[in-house]
C-alpha cells in the first residue's frame, strides 16, 4: 500500500512554523509564570516554571520540526506534538496550582 500524496504547496512548512510558535509561546508563558512567581513569594512554582521553560526550549533547538517530509513521504511529528501538548498541558496545571495558592 502507497502512502497518499500531500499537499505540495508550503502546507508542511506553515504546520511546523505553527508548532514552533506555540513552543515560543510555552516558553515565554512559563517564563512570565516563573517571574510572578518570585515576585508573589512562591520559589518552588518559579523553579518549576523554569525548568518548563528549559525543558521546552532545549528540545525544539536541538530537533525543530522541519516541515519537510521524509522520502517515504510519511510525517513522523506525533512525538514532538505530544511533547509540546504535554508542556503545554504542564504549563496550564502550573498556572492553575499559582491561581490556588494565592486563592489559599
Amino acid at each position: 500500500m502507497t502512502p497518499q500524496a500531500r499537499d505540495p504547496g508550503l502546507q508542511p512548512e506553515r504546520t511546523a512554523l505553527a508548532w514552533q510558535r506555540t513552543v515560543l509561546a510555552v516558553v515565554i508563558g512559563a517564563i512570565l509564570l516563573a517571574v510572578a512567581g518570585l515576585r508573589a513569594g512562591q520559589p518552588v512554582l518559579a523553579v518549576c516554571a523554569g525548568t518548563l521553560a528549559v525543558a521546552t526550549l532545549v528540545p525544539a533547538v536541538l530537533r525543530p520540526p522541519s516541515g519537510g517530509l521524509p522520502r517515504d513521504g510519511r510525517l513522523r511529528s506525533w512525538g514532538f506534538l505530544v511533547r509540546v501538548a504535554v508542556l503545554v498541558g504542564v504549563l496550564g496545571l502550573l498556572g492553575a496550582a499559582s491561581a490556588l495558592v494565592r486563592l489559599l
